[in-house]
């Protein structure tokens, strides 16, 4: 577990796996937030890039939870060993036209 400060909030790594057919880290993070909003994704990403030294295309958030009656949020996160490999994994969005 890894537990760091950022603004008001503390972020816990609980749990941090690699993934060496998909070539990447698979973290679940617990940010506990008093008297603040649930964190922003570009918020956790920040702290990823800095804590793991990657850049933010590297970083993917698949989603920031709160849990109900708790200023605590669960995230799950990924971050790719290559920018590369984010493209070719993960689902692009479809645009409607």
């Amino acid at each position: 577990m890894h537990y760091m400060w950022v603004d008001s909030m503390e972020i816990t790594i609980q749990e941090e796996k690699y993934n060496p057919f998909l070539k990447r880290k698979e973290l679940k993070i617990l940010v506990k937030h008093e008297n603040e909003a649930t964190p922003s994704k570009e918020l956790i990403k920040n702290f990823l890039k800095e804590k793991f030294k990657v850049d933010d295309s590297q970083i993917k958030i698949d989603y920031a939870l709160s849990k109900i009656g708790l200023a605590e949020s669960l995230v799950k996160a990924k971050i790719y060993d290559e920018k590369i490999e984010v493209n070719k994994v993960e689902a692009q969005p479809v645009k409607s036209e």
